[in-house]
């Protein structure tokens, strides 16, 4: 962790600004008069940072609402610099140069001052050495920070909180200093905010540690403060400004520094009144950001410079909709049959894979043998060559460690990474942990990890492919963080293999270690999914089946909207989310005298029943279906137990009786539906409970009434 130094500096310039206009020094016509820019460094902030805290500032920056006017073109991939560690020193001063670490000649934390600023300047001095009358201030929280020469009017090493305040009072026009005037209007001003960097260090650079997703919480509000402040200037609709942020690493548990793709990993956007609406093109990196600001301000970026202008590339923008370029789509209900419509299907591969009801959408595939997995063949559609944009998807879910490190899907050998080909991996780079591996020789090879996750739960698994820019993959976890890690693969050559892509196995079918994993809604587009995209089919953890986007399915779940029939069997499973797990309502195999008592288990299995409707009811708000629910296999009709403790009753199969009337209440949404009956008089909802043995819940009637809601799915 970096430790802050409070003092304050404020520089006389060599030449007083005053004199020079007064003499008549003709100042460099291409440093335009009106322009402003605001220069934000966050240490610390990875690439999926701002997705997983709440930043409505920073949310309305990249989305082009923050002024009338204004566009912001965005990147959560963006890459820090790979010919120095993931640290501050050497990005620290890239950001503020414009060259890498090969240039600059910082490699770490502890030569900053060595740096070679004469040959590649800051770019407030390089603004400055353009036009001396320009108002510059320089606003740090490192101390180190005060060791990169530059010839900003003001200097001051100050904490985020102080920093923040000077960066509103030197805006607004009242902040003061020596050489720095009330009333001066400033027109670059860089500031670098610490605290997040503070927060990664004393726990974790996590989306799960509440800690540093406050820290950007804070964060945001002080960039809001500060973005308040140039708006309300009296000049403002006038004035042409451009907001840039960055970041100088991510970061992986409490430290970073390691060559790795979480460390990689950060976010820049530029906003600006000529940037292009969207996300960044190509490989953003952090020190794109000086020659960007130099741009702005009319200035030519120096040859020299390794970093390049950005804003005005970005990422053609989908409208045709999710089934835009969708080659094959698994939803495993039933079948391993292509329901995108291309007839891609896929086969056994090996073993006896098992389908199974209670996915994360209707049925999902196991896969729990080291024989057992499924191919998709080596089809045309799958081949993307040297500049074919795809994405791989599937949700997956494991309830212990893995075995080596099996493929999710792939169509390499995975005998060496060098081998040609494509691999999504379930156990790369750091142990139980996610990537991908990609390679047309072992000289472009690509390894992009890791992702760390959990067991017992659905992990949204997408890998984007922008093969002139970078590969990102996206987990997201049962609990509502989408993480995000990317790597530059622009250099990839060729990387169709002469292998199968297989589902569980690498390309041979022969690998040593198989996957034991489930899976559910696997998809392969011949494009790169936007983020936008992403967060539909995540949705924040509920997940959206790709049939309901494809509008494939309109009465597979039952909702107000569901046409139902007095007297119809409905072959159907019910689920409920507990804590970010799919729980289905079970049966126990444990009998007493002729009941089992029913269960919530929370690996996401749930056994097959049939509801027999005996009346409907639609009072407008929702749909009540009263009947009958019996398990499948004669193991029971559905109870509620004649014992109460505390409003509470089990509930129970009962294989001598046909089971006690329950009514079905029905919304437009189908997860929020809830499940009534009457005991004794009073009205009872059914729950889960919150002890968890096993991964199991018991099943109970609260009859305060208290109820839980859940997804009733057809089969």
């Amino acid at each position: 962790m970096k430790t802050k130094n409070m003092s304050c500096r404020y520089p006389i310039k060599q030449l007083a600004k005053a004199s020079l206009l007064l003499a008549g020094v003709a100042m460099s016509t291409s440093v335009l008069a009106k322009t402003h820019s605001l220069l934000i460094a966050v240490d610390g902030l990875r690439g999926d940072g701002i997705e997983n805290a709440h930043t409505p500032n920073l949310d309305n920056l990249i989305s082009g609402n923050w002024a009338n006017g204004y566009n912001t073109a965005f990147a959560h991939y963006a890459q820090t610099m790979k010919d120095a560690a993931p640290n501050s020193g050497p990005n620290h001063v890239g950001i503020m140069t414009g060259v890498t670490s090969n240039k600059s000649g910082v490699t770490g934390n502890n030569d900053v001052a060595g740096g070679n600023y004469a040959a590649y300047p800051h770019y407030l001095t390089l603004l400055e050495q353009a036009n001396p009358s320009l108002n510059t201030a320089y606003l740090v929280t490192w101390s180190t920070d005060m060791q990169v020469a530059n010839s900003a009017d003001v200097k001051i090493d100050a904490d985020d909180a102080t920093n923040t305040q000077n960066a509103v009072d030197i805006i607004n026009g009242t902040f003061t200093a020596s050489n720095w005037q009330q009333g001066t209007n400033v027109d670059a001003l860089f500031l670098f905010l610490d605290d997040v960097d503070g927060a990664g260090h004393a726990c974790c650079f996590a989306a799960s540690d509440n800690g540093y997703i406050n820290e950007i919480n804070d964060v945001d509000n002080q960039i809001g403060r500060i973005l308040a402040a140039i708006k309300n200037r009296p000049n403002f609709d006038s004035e042409d400004w451009q907001i840039v942020l960055t970041s100088d690493h991510g970061g992986r548990g409490s430290s970073h520094g390691i060559h790795a793709a979480d460390n990689y990993t950060i976010p820049f956007l530029v906003s600006s009144k000529t940037a292009k609406q969207g996300y960044l093109a190509g490989v953003p990196h952090n020190y794109d950001a000086a020659p960007t600001v130099l741009a702005h301000h009319g200035l030519a970026v120096p040859a020299n410079m390794d970093g390049v202008v950005q804003g005005n590339l970005v990422r053609v923008v989908n409208d045709n909709g999710i089934k835009q370029d969708l080659k094959t789509y698994l939803p495993f209900d039933g079948n391993y049959l292509d329901a995108s419509g291309n007839g891609l299907n896929a086969q056994v591969g090996g073993g006896t894979p098992n389908l199974q009801a209670g996915g994360k959408f209707g049925q999902y595939v196991k896969l729990n043998d080291d024989q057992e997995y499924l191919t998709l063949g080596k089809p045309t559609e799958l081949d993307f060559g040297t500049d074919t944009n795809f994405t791989l998807m599937t949700w997956f879910r494991v309830s212990g460690d893995q075995a080596g490190d099996p493929v999710i899907v792939g169509n390499k050998n995975w005998a060496s990474g060098a081998n040609r080909g494509t691999l999504l991996l379930a156990n790369e780079g750091n142990g139980d942990d996610f990537g991908i591996n990609l390679a047309s020789s072992g000289a472009d090879r690509k390894d992009i990890d890791p992702i760390d996750y959990s067991f017992n739960g659905w992990w949204l698994l997408v890998a984007t492919f922008d093969r002139n820019g970078v590969a990102t993959m996206y987990a997201g976890s049962p609990t509502g963080e989408l993480n995000i890690i990317a790597g530059d693969i622009a250099n990839v050559g060729d990387i169709n293999s002469e292998l199968n892509w297989n589902i569980g196995q690498d390309g041979t079918g022969n690998y040593t270690y198989n996957l034991k994993a489930d899976l559910d809604d696997f998809a392969v587009w011949r494009r790169a999914l936007s983020l936008d995209e992403v967060r539909t089919i995540y949705n924040k953890g509920q997940g959206t089946e790709l049939n309901t986007l494809l509008n494939n399915v309109q009465n597979r779940y039952l909702t107000q909207q569901s046409n139902i029939q007095v007297g119809q069997d409905l072959s159907l499973v019910i689920t409920t989310e507990v804590n970010g797990e799919t729980c289905g309502l079970e049966w126990d195999n444990n009998r007493f005298f002729n009941e089992r008592n029913a269960k919530w288990d929370c690996t996401g299995n749930a056994d097959p029943m049939t509801f027999t409707v005996t009346g409907i009811t639609n009072d407008g708000n929702k749909l009540i279906a009263d009947g009958y629910l019996v398990a499948n296999g004669n193991k029971g009709a559905f109870e509620w137990d004649s014992s109460k403790h505390a409003n509470e009753r089990n509930a129970k199969f009962d294989e001598n009786s046909s089971g006690d009337l329950i009514s079905i209440w029905l919304l437009n949404d189908s997860n929020q539906t809830r499940i009534v009956t009457e005991a004794s008089g009073q009205t009872c909802g059914l729950e889960w409970d919150a002890s968890k043995l096993s991964n199991e819940r018991n099943a109970k009637w609260d009859c305060t009434p208290n109820m839980d809601t859940f997804r009733i799915e057809l089969l």
